[in-house]
């Protein structure tokens, strides 16, 4: 089971590509908490797929780019919270 972990992280990339970017308005009937659950769960979930998968070019390219996504989020997050307790940047 583990040496299809990348596999399986591989396809969790692409629903993530699709879902959030290519085509976002299938996740329009969601309410907006929910389309955004359903982002962090198939980034976080691909990430941990990833990181737990059998060595291998696969296993690398993987982790790459979920590691990008897990870092966009982390970025996200601080931004929030910076706009949280400082106020709108820029006025």
């Amino acid at each position: 089971m583990r040496r299809y972990l990348s596999m399986i992280s591989l396809v969790l990339i692409i629903a993530f590509i699709i879902l959030g970017f290519i085509i976002p308005q299938v996740l329009d009937p969601l309410p907006d908490s929910w389309d955004i659950l359903v982002l962090l769960s198939l980034l976080i979930g691909l990430f941990f797929t990833a990181l737990f998968g059998v060595k291998g070019l696969l296993k690398i390219i993987t982790l790459l780019i979920s590691s990008l996504g897990m870092l966009a989020l982390l970025a996200i997050t601080i931004f929030a919270i910076c706009m949280m307790l400082f106020g709108n940047f820029g006025t």
